[in-house]
């Protein structure tokens, strides 16, 4: 009751400066609640974005050695195992496998173009020699395959 009876018995620019000075302190606590909450947003969110870039970074790093891992240098046991993995060993026949100078010549025939790519396709990516050369012929119902790989 005190309060209230203090407040009545102030003039009225008295109590205009009292109701501005408590608005203001109400506005001057907001700001600092605010505020506050900000600057935390927005340092979650330079952690979050730097956490991203660290997952990429590693996952990127992760996928390039296993990728280099599962990779293999061409010779006819290679070849022959990325086709069986495929089930590709019985869709492709006359397989000839020969190395002139640093050169890896990979030719093979198959019932149809799709047999013929599936096959190209599996070996390139299983492979750690880089290809310089498919050529795939129409003959006989067949489709032959030469892949020259460096």
């Amino acid at each position: 009751m005190k309060i209230i009876n203090f407040y009545n018995d102030l003039h009225e620019r008295e109590k205009k400066l009292l109701s501005i000075s408590f608005i203001l302190i109400i506005l001057l606590i907001l700001y600092f609640v605010f505020s506050g909450v900000y600057k935390n947003y927005t340092r979650s969110s330079l952690n979050l974005e730097k956490a991203k870039l660290d997952y990429e970074y590693v996952f990127n790093k992760v996928q390039r050695y296993q990728s280099q891992y599962d990779k293999k240098v061409l010779d006819r046991n290679v070849i022959e195992t990325l086709l069986i993995s495929a089930n590709l060993d019985n869709k492709t026949s006359d397989l000839q496998i020969s190395s002139v100078d640093s050169l890896i010549y990979v030719s093979f025939s198959s019932p149809n173009i799709d047999e013929a790519v599936s096959a190209t396709e599996k070996l390139i990516n299983g492979s750690l020699n880089q290809i310089s050369s498919i050529r795939y012929q129409q003959s006989d119902k067949q489709i032959n395959t030469q892949l020259i790989f460096n």
